[in-house]
């Protein structure tokens, strides 16, 4: 005499017209859990209009993810859902669109309380991000 494995030994219940089984209501075995990411997207905005530089947005976003590849796709699904084309007022085309995905890294203290650190990166050239950093360089946005 066989003994049923377990699979077996879970039947469907019947309600009639249809049936369910109990397997559809068991909490999942995955073994990953989801944590926080930061991500850092660049969005371009840019205008038809000839007298209108292109403008750059660093956006940081958080995301929820099992794995560090999970948190890169729903990061660059993020960036790309903030494309968007809109006239401005006068007249002229204004396009954002998702340029890159810069940087994900994973919250370190996801207990969000005061003073969390959410993002941090290291960087030698002090000069070269004075620049680039428009508050610093005291550039007009």
């Amino acid at each position: 005499m066989t003994t049923p494995s377990d699979d077996e030994q879970v039947g469907s219940i019947d309600i009639g017209s249809g049936s369910i089984d109990p397997r559809d209501f068991q909490a999942s075995t995955s073994s990953a859990e989801a944590e926080f990411y930061v991500a850092v997207l660049l969005i371009e905005i840019s205008s038809a209009s000839a007298t209108e530089p292109e403008l750059y947005e660093e956006s940081f976003v958080l995301v929820k993810a099992e794995s560090d590849e999970e948190a890169r796709e729903k990061a660059v699904d993020c960036g790309k859902q903030q494309a968007a084309s809109y006239p401005n007022e006068d007249g002229e085309i204004v396009t954002w669109k998702f340029k890159e995905l810069v940087e994900v890294k994973k919250v370190e203290d996801a207990t969000f309380d005061d003073g969390s650190e959410l993002y941090s990166r290291f960087f030698r050239n002090y000069t070269a991000y004075r620049s680039f950093e428009p508050l610093l360089s005291g550039e007009d946005i």
